[in-house]
C-alpha cells in the first residue's frame, strides 16, 4: 500500500484526486500496487465541494499529514511560498517523498529542496511547476547530462497568450481581452502575476537553474508584462507582418547568463507566432541536440494534474534519483547584457522633439514610421541595456508608451507603413 498526503484541494488538487481514484486509471495496474490518497489538507472541512470525497480524510491541520508515519508521498498543490516551504522541508525531514506543482516555491528554493531530498534519500519532483501538461522538466534534466545548453526560450503563460491572441485576431482591447480571459477561467481574480510576467519569471528561473547547472535567482530575471500594449500597437504590428508574444528567454555565454521576460515581436509566419490561445511552447538549444521544441496545453486542471500523477508514478517506480544538476559553479548573471536587437517603440506624447532629442542623446539610431498623434519608430541594432537606460529617462516625463525587441527580419519598413 502506498499512501499519499495531499496538501490542497483546489483546481489541481481535485484533479489529482480524481485521476488517482478513477477506476479506469492504469496507475495501480502498471505499478502493481494499491495506491490511496489517505489524507487531504483543506482550509475548511465543511465547505461544499464539486468533488466526491469522504469527509473523514479531510483535515485542516497540515501536521496530521506531515507527521503521519504511514504516509509515503506528500503532494503539495496549495500554492504560496512560506507555508509550502515549511511543509516541504518537514516532509523531507520526516522521510517522505515530495511532488509539487508550486512554481513560486520551487523557483526560490530548488537547490535547497534537491539537497534535502538527497540528504534523506527521497525524491523531489516538480514537473507540473512549469508548462502544465507539457513534459519539459524531465527531458531537460536528461539532456543537460550530455549537452551544454545555450538557450531556453518559450511562451510559458496561457493567460497572456490568450489575451494577445484575442487582441490580434478579434480586435479586442487589452481590457476586453482580459475580461474575456477572466470569464472563461483563464485569468485569476487577481491577474497581476500573469499579465506582468511574474508567472513566467518563476518558470524561467526553474528551467534556467536546471539548464545552466546553477540556482538562478528569480529576482535577477528582468521582467515586464503586456499591460502597456495597445490596440494602436497591434494595428501597427499587423502592417509590419509581425506578431507579439510574451516570451521568457535565457541565454548563456562564457560563464554568464542573461534572462528576461518581455513581449517580443516575431514574424507572423514563425513557429512561435502559430502558438495561440492558452497553449504554450518551450524550446531548448544544446550543442549536441540542436533545438528541441515542446508544445501543448500549458495550464488547466487536467493537464497539470496529469503531470503531478506522472511524477507520482516515477516516485513509486523508483525513478526519482536526485540529479545533481545544480552545482552552483562560477556562472554569473549578466542581467540583460547578452540581449540585443532592433526595437519597436511607441510613445503617445506632446513632447515629440524632447523624445527625439533623448534618443539622440543616448545614441539610439532609428527610423520614424509615424509622427501623428503618437511617435512610433524602429531602432537600429541596439543593446537591451541601452534601451532600458533610455526608457528609465523617458519615464520621467512620459507614461504612455510601449517597447519590444524584434526577433524577425525587417528589410523594408517603408513598404509596410508610410509616415
Amino acid at each position: 500500500m502506498v499512501k499519499i498526503g495531499l496538501l490542497g484541494l483546489g483546481t489541481v488538487g481535485s484533479g489529482v484526486y480524481e485521476i488517482i481514484n478513477n477506476p479506469k486509471n492504469n496507475l495501480r495496474k502498471l505499478l502493481n500496487k494499491n495506491i490511496e490518497i489517505s489524507k487531504v489538507l483543506v482550509r475548511d472541512k465543511n465547505k461544499k465541494r464539486n468533488i466526491d470525497i469522504p469527509t473523514e480524510i479531510l483535515t485542516e491541520d497540515p501536521y496530521d499529514i506531515l507527521n503521519d508515519p504511514e504516509i509515503d508521498i506528500i503532494i503539495e498543490v496549495m500554492g504560496g511560498i512560506d507555508k509550502a516551504y515549511a511543509y516541504i522541508c518537514t516532509a523531507f525531514k520526516n522521510g517522505k517523498h515530495v511532488v509539487t506543482a508550486n512554481k513560486a516555491v520551487v523557483s526560490k528554493y530548488l537547490a535547497q529542496f534537491l539537497a534535502l531530498a538527497d540528504e534523506n534519500n527521497k525524491g523531489f519532483l516538480f514537473e507540473a511547476s512549469v508548462a502544465g501538461g507539457i513534459p519539459i522538466i524531465k527531458p531537460l534534466k536528461q539532456n543537460v547530462r550530455i549537452n551544454q545548453i545555450s538557450e531556453i526560450k518559450g511562451i510559458l503563460n496561457g493567460t497572456t497568450n490568450f489575451i494577445l491572441t484575442k487582441m490580434a485576431e478579434a480586435g479586442l482591447t487589452f481590457n476586453e481581452a482580459l475580461d474575456l480571459a477572466s470569464k472563461l477561467g483563464y485569468a485569476e481574480a487577481d491577474p497581476t502575476d500573469d499579465i506582468e510576467g511574474y508567472d513566467v519569471q518563476r518558470k524561467l528561473a526553474i528551467l534556467s537553474s536546471i539548464a545552466f547547472h546553477n540556482q538562478v535567482d528569480v529576482d535577477s530575471i528582468k521582467c515586464r508584462g503586456i499591460s502597456t500594449i495597445s490596440s494602436k500597437d497591434i494595428h501597427m504590428f499587423k502592417k509590419m507582418k509581425l506578431t507579439v508574444k510574451l516570451v521568457g528567454s535565457a541565454i548563456a555565454s562564457n560563464d554568464t547568463i542573461s534572462a528576461s521576460v518581455e513581449p517580443i515581436l516575431v514574424d507572423e509566419n514563425s513557429t512561435i507566432a502559430t502558438v495561440k490561445e492558452a497553449f504554450n511552447i518551450v524550446s531548448i538549444t544544446g550543442d549536441t541536440i540542436g533545438e528541441l521544441q515542446f508544445y501543448g496545453q500549458g495550464a488547466g486542471k487536467n493537464p497539470t494534474a496529469n503531470a503531478v500523477v506522472c511524477d507520482i508514478y516515477d516516485i513509486i517506480s523508483g525513478q526519482y534519483k536526485t540529479d545533481h544538476f545544480i552545482q552552483n559553479g562560477e556562472i554569473k548573471s549578466a542581467g540583460i547584457d547578452l540581449f540585443s536587437g532592433k526595437y519597436y517603440i511607441r510613445i503617445d506624447t506632446k513632447n515629440k522633439q524632447k523624445v527625439l532629442d533623448l534618443l539622440n542623446k543616448n545614441n539610439i539610431k532609428h527610423k520614424l514610421i509615424s509622427m501623428n498623434q503618437e511617435l512610433i519608430l524602429i531602432t537600429d541594432l541596439v543593446s537591451a541595456k541601452s534601451i532600458e537606460h533610455f526608457i528609465e529617462q523617458l519615464k520621467i516625463f512620459e507614461n504612455d508608451y510601449s517597447y519590444m525587441r524584434i526577433e524577425a527580419n525587417i528589410f523594408d519598413i517603408d513598404k509596410c507603413i508610410a509616415i
